[in-house]
Order: structure tokens, then C-alpha cells, then sequence
């Protein structure tokens, strides 16, 4: 991805933030580490980002390729680096030392997905990936001692991305986008007539098929999902028909039956510019929703099922909920971190801050407050993109 691709999207910041009368960063010393992302610099190096709860820069260090989810262990001590696809090389992050601790690798004929989710116990790591050459999607459990495959099972559909974990911790929900994609041609979607997009339920222990949802339109691809504290899966998709279309973005499945669109306003719709990039929960049911082609963070209320507001944000990709703060946090294309208040949605007091040179990838994870590196990851800024030379190279075979 060039910079200038995202450049032109992002320079609407310029009059939703600045001309607004925000800062352009926060004034105040750096805290513990609060936020993880991937991020790319104007020289087109690949890095993953860690940020304080104000938005200062913490660490950073190198990515082979372009990064896209972390999963947080749930220690908080360590992260996985899930590549966008077709990337086959991710990365095993120790936290408290602020370092590249192994590489993990696809097996053949398999890629990554852009997704990864840990077991409660912190034992294996579920990962969404392609089974190219059959044309299914896959989801691979890898035992995380060593991050050997140890089981995969179908993930319910073609395109798997996003996967969350249910209340019961047993049952995944896998938002299965529908498109069929081959490395060969990277960009190119090869089923945009016969897409079948849904939501699917699997039993994390067996692989077995629990139920599914299909999409709102089979030309709304299922991308990105959240889970309230209900149970309650919140989806989040990008939708490949006619550029014309005012269609529904954000649905619902409250545990049995069918995805419901929250409802919004068709001129809202099409605002959104029918692609969303990233979505959260709070612990109320209130829920934020990325717009990158549109500008815009948007707000709904999962009970209520309908659009509750907006915030205008240049090229806005990855969102994360903050509990500490009872805050959404969003991060875009041009270094902005912002935080919009749950209650209120709007921005918390001065609470934006830009890290120059720095474009934010569409996801944002959060870390345990308490995890703070033990040094701020500068021997790593100049490291090349692949492990050091003490960390294990695992391959996944």
C-alpha cells in the first residue's frame, strides 16, 4: 500500500479536527502502555505501534509486511501480529521487554486472514486463513508453546476475517465475508456473482458447525465483528454492490435467527460510503463503527437497534474501546488518536493527539494498563522487518 493511496482520504482531517480548534497532541508525559496497532511510515516501513491512553508513542517495532489485527494474550504479556492477506508470516510480540520474540508461518497453501483471537486459558490461538487452492475458508488452532497447528476445521464459509469469542468462551462467531481470493491475484475478488456471506457459530472445541446467519445482501461482505457482554454479535461490513446503494452496515444477531440491521437514516448510509473498517462495544450495548471511505466514526445503540450519531474523522480506521476512560478511541490514516466519550460521543476535552509521519492500519487493540515495556523500543526503529537473531522462528508445520 502506497502512502498517497490512504493520503488523499485522510486529508479531510485537516478541516474535521484541526479547523475545529484541537490540538494536534497532548500535552503530557507518557503513561503505561494502553494501545497496540499496526501502523506504516511515510518511508513505507511497516511497524507495530504501541501508544499510552493519551496517544504517546510508547514503542514501535518492525513488521515484514503490513500488519492488520493484534491479539492481545490474555496475560497482556504478549501479542499476535496477524498480516493483512495474502500475508503468510506473523509475529509473536513479548510485551514487558518490548521485542520480536518468534515468527509464525502459514502452512502451504494456506495464508492469513487479517484475524486472530487466544483461548481464555491463553493455551492455543485461533486464526482465520484461506485454503486458497480448495477455495474454503479455515480456521487453524495453534498450540501457542510453540504455535504448531494443531487443528483446523472449516470456518463456515468462503473469506473468514474477523472471529470473536461468545460469553460462554466456547463458541466462536466467525464473520465469513464471502469473497473468494486466490495469492495469485492478490486484489482481485473472484466470486463478486455468487458471493454468500455470513455469520458463522462453531464450537471452538470440536470445529463443529453450531448455526449461522447469512448477510442482510449476499453483496454485503460480513468483514468485522464485536461481541457486547450480552452476547450479542455485532457486525460490521463493506458491501460490493452498485456504488448507488444506500444499504445497512452495521447488523445485529442477538443470539438466535437472523442478522437485524440497526437502522440510520439513508442519507447517514450513504454517507459511509457503504465500507466499515473496525468496530467496538462499551459495556452498555452502545457500539462504534469506522467509516475510512466516508470520514466519520459512527455511533449506535445495539438495545435500541438504530444510528445514534457521528463524529467526522479523516480516513478513520481503528476503534477500541476504553474502559478506563468510558471512552471510544479511534486512529486514522493520518497518526490521529481521539477519543469520543460513550455517553456524549464527542471528544473528551483535548483528548487528540497525532503522531507525525504515521499512518494507523484499520484495527486497534487494548492492552492491560499495567503493561508497561521494560525500554521504549528505539534499539528496534532501525532492527530489519524480521525476528532478531534470539528469537525462535516457528514454523507452523
Amino acid at each position: 500500500m502506497a502512502w498517497s493511496r490512504r493520503g488523499v482520504l485522510a486529508a479531510g482531517v485537516a478541516g474535521a479536527l484541526w479547523a475545529r480548534g484541537m490540538p494536534g497532541a497532548v500535552p503530557r508525559p507518557p503513561g503505561p502502555l494502553a494501545f497496540v496497532g499496526a501502523a506504516t511510515t511515510i518511508d513505507g516501513r511497516h511497524w507495530t505501534l504501541g501508544v499510552d491512553a493519551a496517544g504517546q508513542e510508547r514503542f514501535r517495532l518492525p513488521l515484514p509486511t503490513r500488519g492488520h489485527q493484534f491479539a492481545v494474550s490474555p496475560d497482556g504479556a504478549s501479542l499476535f501480529a496477524v498480516p493483512r492477506r495474502p500475508g503468510t508470516t506473523a509475529l509473536v510480540l513479548d510485551l514487558a521487554a518490548a521485542r520480536i520474540a518468534a515468527a509464525c508461518h502459514a502452512v502451504p497453501g494456506r495464508h492469513f486472514f487479517g484475524h486472530a483471537v487466544f483461548s481464555a486459558d491463553g493455551a492455543s490461538l485461533f486464526t482465520t486463513e484461506n485454503d486458497y487452492d480448495r477455495g474454503r475458508g479455515v480456521v487453524v488452532v495453534r498450540e501457542t508453546g510453540t504455535f504448531a497447528v494443531v487443528q483446523e476445521f472449516d470456518s463456515g464459509g468462503v473469506g473468514p476475517h474477523e472471529l470473536a469469542w461468545l460469553p460462554d468462551g466456547r463458541t466462536l462467531a466467525v464473520a465469513n465475508g464471502g469473497i473468494l481470493t486466490h495469492p495469485s491475484q492478490p486484489r482481485k475478488k473472484l466470486n463478486l456473482g455468487a458471493m454468500r456471506p455470513n455469520l458463522a457459530f462453531l464450537d471452538a472445541a470440536s470445529g463443529r458447525l453450531l448455526g449461522e446467519a447469512p448477510a442482510l445482501d449476499n453483496r454485503a461482505s460480513i468483514r468485522h465483528l464485536a461481541v457486547t457482554g450480552a452476547g450479542e454479535v455485532v457486525a460490521g461490513m463493506q458491501y460490493e454492490g452498485p456504488a448507488e446503494d444506500a444499504v445497512p452496515l452495521v447488523a445485529v444477531h442477538r443470539g438466535a435467527g437472523v442478522l437485524e440491521p440497526l437502522e440510520a437514516p439513508p442519507y447517514r448510509l450513504a454517507a459511509m460510503r457503504q465500507y466499515i473498517a473496525s468496530v467496538a462495544v462499551d459495556a452498555t450495548g452502545r457500539a462504534a463503527a469506522t467509516c475510512p471511505r466516508g470520514n466519520r466514526v459512527t455511533f449506535w445503540s445495539v438495545p435500541e437497534g438504530q444510528y445514534i450519531g457521528q463524529q467526522r474523522l479523516g480516513d478513520a480506521g481503528g476503534v477500541a474501546f476504553d474502559d478506563e476512560a468510558h471512552a471510544f478511541v479511534a486512529t486514522n490514516g493520518r497518526g490521529v488518536f481521539a477519543r469520543f466519550d460513550a455517553e456524549t460521543l464527542q471528544l473528551q476535552g483535548a483528548s487528540v493527539a497525532r503522531l507525525a509521519g504515521v499512518q494507523w492500519d484499520n484495527h486497534l487493540a487494548a492492552v492491560d494498563a499495567g503493561t508497561a515495556p521494560a525500554n521504549s523500543g528505539e534499539s528496534q526503529r532501525s532492527a530489519a522487518a524480521s525476528p532478531p537473531s534470539g528469537a525462535a522462528n516457528l514454523n507452523s508445520t
